[in-house]
């Protein structure tokens, strides 16, 4: 049985646009992958056999990735807005003229987030749209270590990675790297006139 998400009159298969999303290896599939869609309002349908190429048009693989960022985009923007309700205490970094939105980390990439929390430690935040892989532990590591080299002086340095769901190799992952910790995000709509 395979399985499509239904969206503007296209299919798009399911575990392609997590994969693409997360930049990892999805387990499995079926309902565990399919809720996730759901859960965002999508519709899934069952086919009997995989859907036309046309899903894997470029053009819909920007969608799918669109669709990504667009939810990555939201959840930062939302985070900025309220860094307390991930963690009490916790407020968007700004020292000397750099805020704590998009840090260009230089060789090691680009931050999500970094922030100070209540015992004045850097906290460096990772967002993914979806489920997060191993290599996020990887990436958010290299953020911290340039945090650490360049902006922390004598101060703590941590990270914090958020999505929706985590691999147990993410999960074992961190279990070595005691100042690095999981949240799940969860997404509740609420609706008003224009």
């Amino acid at each position: 049985m395979t399985y499509a998400v239904e969206y503007n009159d296209q299919l798009y298969p399911p575990k392609t646009i997590i994969r693409m999303v997360t930049s990892g290896s999805v387990p499995g599939g079926g309902k565990p992958v399919n809720s996730k869609f759901e859960d965002l309002g999508f519709k899934i349908v069952t086919l009997d056999e995989p859907p036309e190429p046309v899903v894997n048009s470029p053009d819909s693989d920007e969608e799918a990735v669109e669709t990504a960022l667009s939810l990555e985009y939201d959840l930062e923007n939302s985070l900025v807005g309220n860094l307390g309700q991930l963690e009490k205490g916790l407020q968007l970094f700004q020292e000397n003229g750099l805020v704590g939105q998009q840090v260009d980390a230089k060789a090691a990439g680009r931050i999500d987030l970094l922030a100070v929390d209540s015992d004045g430690a850097l906290v460096v935040i990772e967002l993914k749209a979806g489920e997060a892989d191993r290599q996020v532990a990887g990436q958010i590591q290299a953020y911290m270590g340039w945090v650490k080299e360049n902006l922390a002086k004598q101060r703590k340095v941590r990270g914090i990675i958020v999505a929706s769901e985590f691999t147990d190799r993410l999960s074992y992952s961190i279990k070595v790297v005691p100042n690095l910790s999981l949240k799940r995000y969860q997404i509740v709509f609420r609706f008003s006139d224009p």
